[in-house]
Parts: C-alpha cells; sequence; structure tokens
C-alpha cells in the first residue's frame, strides 16, 4: 500500500526527445506524442526515475501530488484461499512485505493478478510496488505473474523490467544441479534443503523464499559434504 504525494511535470521547452524517462517509468504515465514526451498526471506515482533519467536535460520537475492517491488492492475473504494460493505457488508468504519502499506485501499483488491486472505498470498502479526505488520488488511481482501464468516480454529498449527476460526464472531452486557441483562452496543444495524444510531463520527487511507447494525429491548431496 502506497499513498502518493508527488507527481512530475514537463517542460516541454527542454525536452529533447531522447525517450529516457518514458523507457524508465514504471506506472506507464509518460509516453512520446510527436518529439515531446508527455505525462499522465493520475498514474504519476511521484518515483523520480524520470527526474533521474532526464538529466543533463532537466525537463522534468517535481510538484507536490494536488490529489494524493492510496494505491492498494484489499484482499478481501472471498479471495484470501486463492490469493494465499497463488503466493504459495510463487514461493512467496501472502503478508510478506515484497516492496520496502511502499510496505506492499505479496498479498496485495497477488489479489491484483487475481483480479485481473497483469502488466507490471498496473500493478504498481493497484498496488503500490515499484513506485519508488524499484530495485528488489520487481522479480517477487513477476514471479506472482509467472505463477499465473502471465509472461511479459518487452523490447531491449524498454528499462522497467530486465533486459534478459523477466528475473522470474532466476532462483536457488532453479538452478542446475551441474552449478551445484561446480561451486560447492556456496553451499547450494545445502541451503534449498534448508529451504525446503523451512529451517531458515526470518530474513530481515526482504521476502523469505517459502518451501515449494509440492516438492520435488532432490538430489543427496555429495560425499564429504554436510546436508
Amino acid at each position: 500500500m502506497f499513498v502518493t504525494s508527488a507527481v512530475v511535470a514537463i517542460t516541454d521547452e527542454k525536452c529533447v526527445g531522447c525517450q529516457r524517462c518514458v523507457n524508465v517509468c514504471p506506472s506507464g504515465a509518460l509516453a512520446m506524442s510527436g518529439r515531446l514526451a508527455v505525462l499522465d498526471e493520475p498514474r504519476c506515482v511521484g518515483c523520480f526515475k524520470c527526474v533521474e533519467a532526464c538529466h543533463p536535460y532537466d525537463a522534468i520537475s517535481v510538484l507536490r501530488d494536488p490529489n494524493p492517491r492510496r494505491l492498494t488492492t484489499p484482499i478481501t475473504d472471498e479471495f484470501r484461499p486463492a490469493v494465499e494460493e497463488l503466493c504459495a505457488t510463487a514461493r512467496l508468504d501472502p503478508d510478506a512485505v515484497i516492496c520496502l519502499c511502499t510496505s506492499t506485501t505479496a498479498g496485495e499483488v497477488a489479489a491484483a493478478v487475481l483480479g485481473g491486472v497483469h502488466e507490471p505498470e498496473d500493478l504498481a498502479l493497484a498496488t503500490g510496488v515499484r513506485a519508488k526505488c524499484g530495485m528488489w520488488c520487481l522479480t517477487p511481482a513477476m514471479r506472482l505473474l509467472r505463477a499465473h501464468g502471465v509472461d511479459i516480454t518487452r523490447p531491449a529498449k524498454d528499462q522497467r523490467i530486465y533486459a534478459d527476460g523477466d528475473g522470474a526464472e532466476v532462483a536457488i531452486w532453479t538452478i542446475s544441479d551441474e552449478v551445484a557441483d561446480r561451486y560447492p562452496e556456496y553451499r547450494l543444495r545445502e541451503d534449498l534443503d534448508a529451504i525446503e524444510r523451512d529451517d531458515v531463520p526470518r530474513a530481515v527487511g526482504f521476502p523469505d523464499i517459502r518451501p515449494s507447494p509440492s516438492p520435488s525429491p532432490r538430489p543427496s548431496p555429495r560425499p564429504g559434504t554436510d546436508r
């Protein structure tokens, strides 16, 4: 959940039409009209990524939001079981905060996804996720979309998601046995086994990885290694 407090404004005379702001906006508030960037203010969440991207042209300034908005999707009792199931598939706890900047939970994002919100930019407006730094919360949001069967693909110049994919496929449980064997010093097998046993201390400030809802048997550690 996030309450907006700021929006941006564009000075047309300074805009050079580079599209950098459009390519970083996490809520789809910016677009090009001819050679100028234009703002759809109700979609602006005040993250300031466009302000950073506009340097050194400085065509974008920050203003107080005249109509602060509360960005959240409540979890109703009716949808609670479906939310819990989707979060379990994505290996997230529904109550886990997956966006530290906005305190958005996995359950909020799951409820929005189940309600038909299937674009990352629309998820930002529906829940507040990625409405600030966007550094750590993209992957959990993408995992929830992927768990619901939604695949997101974008052109390489679109910097709102990872250039080489949505990030959902990069996780400790997707590391091959070959890689785990090649780098035993990282104790990848042991860590994953501990996760599947739900025997990992709770992380502070980051969402925990939950055990698989349908764990598959893991190969035994190589001789000479501890479990």
